[in-house]
């Protein structure tokens, strides 16, 4: 397990949970569905940072709506901040949290550009590798040093007055470049969008990755991202479900994923069933693949099957069905790591 995880649980072969929350709930809301999941034993809450809450505001009131919850971004783009903003914002939250921040990176895209204009000739993986540089040089309180690539940034010689409180970094991955890039050079990856099987293969890729480096594989956690509505009638629970995973698939990205796991012709489907307007012709069988609907038992199962393919942390991502507060609430009670929790 990594250093950035809770202490090993008496039954080590049981899943690690954390919850991730997307959808702007009205505050008071959000704040109840943290404390509760602390108290139903989730470990970690993740928030993207897609077209809702800015993400590190966010995690300084879940801080403060809980006391040993893991607070991740997942994740931030490198396009959205300078990589010394994103030191010193997770700084910021580390510092106000006690120490349980974790930065999730992603390579993001380009589109509006901003922070990250000035490096838009580099790879992905190269702007990446360089910006998790920075965020640790940063963060670590001693000047910032000029890189392989010069200063794409404009970072070299910048010192925060933040006291250093290490913090782990998260990259986000789907191709296997980026997974080895995590093995090499990061704390942990987040996986998206894939069944077990992928995450056997991203997790092998990963260990090679660091052996080769040096590292020690377990020093890395694998994390993935697992879409669940549960605890509601399967008839109200697919429709949001397709939805959701119609609008990936039609993103290349995520269609080369699901092509390289045999799911090709599905996400094609899906993919041309979005553009036509009619979600409801996305694919039950690519929905079932990659995401979770039911109840308890079949969060239980499905959960294990990634635990068996290497995953040290699942985290559940509710998709909202009906009414959107008690929906997603629903979802985190169902799968609970302790069952008796009431909302």
């Amino acid at each position: 397990m990594a250093n950035d995880m809770p202490p090993t649980p008496a039954d080590a072969d049981a899943p690690r949970l954390g919850v991730v929350l997307r959808d702007p709930l009205p505050w008071p809301d959000e704040r109840e569905i943290v404390a509760t999941a602390e108290d139903a034993g989730y470990e970690a809450v993740f928030v993207p940072e897609i077209d809702g809450r800015e993400a590190f505001g966010t995690l300084t009131g879940f801080a403060h709506a809980s006391e040993q919850l893991l607070l991740g971004t997942g994740v931030v783009t490198v396009w959205s901040r300078t990589p010394v903003l994103a030191a010193m914002a997770a700084k910021t939250v580390n510092d106000m949290s006690g120490g349980r921040m974790i930065l999730g990176v992603g390579a993001g895209s380009p589109t509006g550009l901003g922070a990250g204009s000035a490096v838009q000739g580099a790879t992905p993986l190269r702007l990446v590798e360089e910006y998790v540089r920075v965020v640790r040089e940063a963060a670590s309180g001693e000047p910032v040093s000029t890189g392989p690539i010069g200063d794409p940034f404009g970072a070299a010689g910048f010192v925060s007055s933040i006291p250093a409180r290490p913090f782990p970094v998260w990259l986000a991955a789907l191709g296997d470049r980026m997974v080895g890039l995590a093995g090499r050079a990061a704390d942990g990856v987040l996986l998206n969008w894939c069944p077990p099987e992928r995450v056997a293969a991203a997790r092998a890729t990963l260990e090679r990755a660091a052996a080769g480096a040096g590292r020690d594989p377990a020093d890395v956690t694998v994390a993935v991202y697992v879409r669940a509505c549960l605890g509601i009638e399967e008839e109200h629970a697919l429709p949001p479900l397709q939805a959701m995973t119609g609008l990936y698939a039609s993103i290349p990205h995520y269609a080369r994923q699901f092509e390289s796991v045999g799911l090709g012709a599905e996400a094609h489907a899906a993919a041309a069933a979005i553009a036509a307007g009619r979600r409801r012709e996305v694919p039950v069988a690519l929905v079932r693949a990659l995401t979770i609907t039911g109840g308890r038992a079949d969060a239980q199962e499905r959960f294990a099957a990634y635990r068996e393919a290497g995953a040290d942390l699942i985290l559940l991502y509710p998709v909202a069905a009906l009414e959107p507060v008690s929906s997603v609430m629903g979802t985190v009670l169902a799968a609970a790591p302790n069952p008796s929790i009431q909302p």
